[in-house]
């Protein structure tokens, strides 16, 4: 099957998905921060959504931001690029940023990218939270 027949068979059309077909996020507020879930994929399809929520979220000045990228499955460039404007805007807030994540879907490309040390990471949201560094 062609990547366009293949397309038309799910049911995407001639223009293809948009980022609510890509990606899901949602907001637990906190006291003092938030955990912003993030499910699907992170590419240059649906970055944009990723990326208001980060800006938006670090522009309330709060002091804790938790990203929840456990069930993300795929992070491409334009998902890295996020999480590196949304480590920028957090240090400039002085706003901890945190990333929750397991296994090499996150893990390779932020490795590879040497963005690994950039980020205080963890593998539960409930032991980003526990940190009291």
């Amino acid at each position: 099957m062609t990547w366009h027949a293949d397309r038309q068979a799910r049911g995407e059309g001639e223009d293809g998905p948009d980022a609510s077909d890509l990606i899901q996020l949602s907001v637990r507020p906190l006291p003092g921060g938030a955990v912003v879930h993030v499910r699907g994929e992170i590419d240059m399809l649906s970055a944009a959504p990723l990326r208001q929520e980060c800006a938006g979220q670090l522009d309330r000045s709060e002091a804790l931001l938790v990203l929840d990228l456990s069930e993300v499955t795929f992070l491409g460039s334009s998902g890295l690029s996020v999480l590196a404007e949304a480590a920028e805007l957090a240090k400039a807030r002085n706003t901890r940023l945190r990333l929750v994540y397991q296994g090499p879907i996150v893990g390779n490309p932020l490795a590879v990218t040497g963005m690994d040390a950039e980020f205080d990471s963890y593998d539960t949201v409930d032991r980003a939270l526990a940190d009291q560094s």
